[in-house]
């Protein structure tokens, strides 16, 4: 199950493998947002946990770090687990809507959040 504090956990964790990938191939924080095409103070939020980068980011700092593919690896296991949260956020708030009813609302909720889930009928 994922929960916020796993997801955070696992955002912290990945900005730390990042700054030790940087420091280990003696690179700063300036010359990686150069080399990605990013601003220093955004690597520095990813490297602490505090804002997320897209897939083509990893991709980039993989290729600029010559990490072959270990930091999209792990970027894909935090992308996972808040895929994971986001999907049971939804079904709480589905389950909620069905205990709960209001004729008309909990259809157009419901329906709606099914259509966000990828349902389709």
């Amino acid at each position: 199950m994922a929960t916020p504090e796993v997801v955070a956990d696992s955002c912290r964790s990945l900005g730390r493998v990042l700054a030790e990938s940087r420091r280990s191939v003696r690179v700063t924080q300036d010359r990686l947002a150069v080399l990605v095409g990013w601003s220093r103070s955004s690597i520095a939020n990813v490297e602490v946990g505090r804002q997320t980068a897209p897939r083509a980011f990893w991709m980039a700092c993989d290729v600029a770090l010559g990490r072959e593919g270990a930091l999209l690896a792990a970027w894909g296991r935090t992308d996972a687990l808040a895929r994971r949260l986001r999907e049971q956020e939804k079904e709480a708030q589905i389950r909620q809507l069905l205990t709960a009813p209001s004729p008309g609302f909990v259809c157009r909720a419901l329906y709606r959040l099914l259509a966000e889930s990828g349902w389709s009928p």
